[in-house]
């Protein structure tokens, strides 16, 4: 097995950072080689996450200039970002500056969203200020590593939680041809038929009109004085209902949506 990858973590004394370190402590391929904090330089790593003490019991944060001496010494290096959004990437870009201008080669995954976008005026539109890195976009890839055989730029952002769910739920699903049917004439038909209890398909999506209609709530006219409050009206906490329990057992399932 070849050595394992010396590895820096950037925003080092975040939620985030601590998990970053908590996972790289039990990475084969990985070995921490420093951590960067702005707000606790030479302060025990230890201190700021007592569960990973047994992994870390020596480790100090290093500062922002000892960072950038170790990423102009190292040969090759994985470089994680959990510094904030708008810091990631000016900070990302400095480093791996240094990384170029001492001859060494780093490979760079952002958590932030500083370079989830394209483009940077697609970033500027949602974060209204300047991006910190705009040359920097192309070099960086979003995507999970689960969907990516291979990394087509030197570096990866995160495209985060919410998307990261999805796409983790979704993607395996349009990547397999059995699990939904083609758009025949019969399929649409089927389709556009109320779901009957012999229906296949385990789970029906209830149409945009009906989860209107169920989430709406009435206006009503305030009560007189000294009558009882009327009980507010349950909301509708769920808009998918599950047709056949043991349709889960099935190696496929397809969903069928009402018009």
């Amino acid at each position: 097995m070849s050595e394992p990858v010396p590895t820096i973590v950037l925003g080092g004394t975040g939620y985030v950072a601590g998990e970053l370190l908590r996972l790289i402590a039990g990475h084969p391929r990985l070995a921490l080689a420093g951590v960067l904090s702005d707000s606790q330089p030479g302060e025990s790593v230890a201190g700021a996450f007592p569960h990973l003490l047994s992994a870390y019991p020596a480790l100090k944060f290093a500062s922002l200039e000892e960072i950038d001496s170790l990423m102009r010494r190292t040969p090759n290096c994985a470089l994680f970002s959990a510094a904030p959004h708008g810091v990631a990437a000016g900070l990302i870009d400095r480093l791996l500056g240094a990384a170029e201008a001492g001859g060494m080669h780093a490979h760079c995954v952002d958590i932030s969203a500083d370079f989830r976008y394209a483009s940077a005026a697609d970033y500027e539109s949602v974060y209204k200020h300047p991006h910190g890195a705009p040359a920097r976009i192309a070099q960086f890839t979003c995507a999970l590593p689960e969907h990516l055989p291979a990394a087509p730029t030197p570096h990866m952002s995160h495209p985060g939680c919410f998307a990261a769910a999805s796409l983790l739920a979704s993607v395996p699903l349009l990547a397999s041809p059995n699990c939904f049917s083609p758009g025949s004439r019969a399929a649409r038909a089927r389709a556009a038929s109320p779901p009957r209890a012999r229906t296949t398909p385990c789970v029906t999506a209830i149409s945009t009109a009906t989860a209107r209609s169920l989430t709406a709530t009435p206006r009503r006219s305030p009560p007189a004085q000294g009558a009882p409050r009327a009980s507010r009206p349950r909301s509708i906490s769920c808009l998918i209902r599950v047709r056949s329990p043991a349709a889960f057992t099935s190696p496929c399932r397809r969903v069928w949506s009402n018009p």
